[in-house]
């Protein structure tokens, strides 16, 4: 599920300190994928995208109204966290945006995550909010 991201963030937190610039902008598209892989519960490779086509070229095929959004989203989990899934979306497109420098670096990428909180939840029985 979502808070698998952070286990992701654990993994590559370790590798920020000696990724050079272009390392780091290929690290920042893999995590992206990893990300699409996770909201969308598909392959990064499926028959279904087209040939030489991938799981980030269906993504951005199919953004073109809230419904085809929903559509990308896991739908074992969209019942949940629709707008938590959107938010984690929204960064994995900024990670596999083409031009690498046009992608966030992994610091900025693990802020948005943290600034997103997509794994909060609301206590039934206060109004504070408790991070899973």
């Amino acid at each position: 599920s979502i808070c698998l991201v952070h286990l992701y963030i654990a993994l590559f937190h370790a590798e920020l300190a000696y990724a050079t610039d272009i390392a780091e902008k290929s690290d920042v598209y893999s995590f992206g994928v990893v990300l699409l892989e996770l909201v969308s519960g598909r392959e990064p490779i499926e028959e279904e995208y087209g040939e030489a086509k991938d799981i980030v070229y269906w993504v951005l095929s199919n953004l073109n109204d809230r419904e085809s959004i929903l559509n990308i989203l896991d739908e074992r989990v969209t019942s949940e966290s629709v707008e938590d899934m959107i938010k984690v979306l929204k960064i994995a497109i900024k990670c596999t945006t083409k031009l690498p420098s046009l992608r966030p670096t992994m610091r900025e990428v693990v802020k948005m995550l943290i600034d997103a909180e997509p794994c909060a939840f609301k206590s039934p029985n206060k109004d504070t909010k408790a991070l899973l």
